[in-house]
């Protein structure tokens, strides 16, 4: 198993994303079904490719390993991507564990077959050839489901609260 956990086209509206500094987490928070129950999971931390969207068309391909998914993916809220995507995908490397918890992948040994059918299905994901007629998941990969975050630091409040610290300048 390559890739362990993945989200499909996730909505940075809901998504609590802290504040930019150390120590000032936000939450990638998700639903997923494990020994059949389901589980909150918090993808943060994750390693991970991410994929950046606008209206379901790749417009970014990234990598989160040396930092995670959760700080790389709100980079791009102020950075040269800010306002060209409007929903991100992610496939994690990192193990869930049956508590919900995410660790760090560590060293595995992978197939060469399963190398092949993890990077043909990313790229039909990513890609969506028109000619695939083939809807692609990832093999024995968790899908995590985005949960609804009722916290305030969505998009909206953490770019209201860039250009207030602007404005007092």
């Amino acid at each position: 198993m390559l890739i362990k956990a993945f989200g499909s086209y996730w909505n940075p509206d809901i998504v609590d994303w802290g504040s930019k500094g150390p120590g000032n987490k936000g939450t990638l928070s998700g639903k997923v079904k494990i020994n059949g129950k389901t589980l909150t999971v918090d993808m943060w931390e994750a390693k991970a490719l991410y994929v950046l969207s606008e209206e379901f068309r790749c417009v970014y391909v990234g990598q989160a390993f040396d930092r995670p998914l959760g700080p790389r993916l709100r980079d791009h809220l102020t950075d040269r991507f800010a306002g060209r995507w409007d929903m991100f995908s992610w496939f994690s490397i990192s193990n869930i564990t049956k508590t919900g918890k995410i660790s760090f992948p560590g060293q595995r040994q992978v197939s060469p077959a399963i190398v092949m059918d993890t990077l043909e299905a990313l790229a039909i994901l990513v890609a969506d050839p028109a000619l695939n007629r083939k809807r692609e998941s990832i093999p024995s990969g968790i899908e995590v489901i985005q949960a609804k975050s009722q916290h305030p630091k969505t998009v909206r409040h953490y770019l209201e609260t860039i250009l207030s610290r602007l404005d007092e300048t």
